[in-house]
């Protein structure tokens, strides 16, 4: 069997300089195993699209705390699925009907 994956990535924040308030970032990335998968079927792309919610919720922990924490990980994860959605129409492409 082949293992197919997925590289995912997006920017995360990694740590706050308390002298300067300066953020550094650092890119974060995660495989997802898209191996059993057939991403014609809208069932399967869901179960997909499950597993990236999974990965990102993983990768994106932010070190920093409070409000701000909320917002680095969403920003993270926002990043991190819009990267998904090109990588997986590279792999299969989404038909679209239209009607006349």
């Amino acid at each position: 069997m082949t293992l197919r994956t997925i590289a995912l990535a997006a920017t995360a924040v990694a740590c706050l300089s308390s002298a300067a308030h300066a953020e550094v970032r650092e890119r974060v990335t995660a495989r997802v195993s898209y191996a059993g998968l057939d991403l014609n079927r809208m069932e399967d792309r869901r179960t997909l699209d499950a597993r990236i919610d999974r990965a990102s919720l993983i990768a994106c922990r932010s070190g920093v705390s409070g409000l701000r924490r909320f917002a680095d990980e969403n920003r993270c994860r926002d990043e991190m699925r819009r990267d998904a959605q090109v990588r997986v129409a590279q792999i299969a492409p989404v038909k679209v009907a239209s009607a006349k």
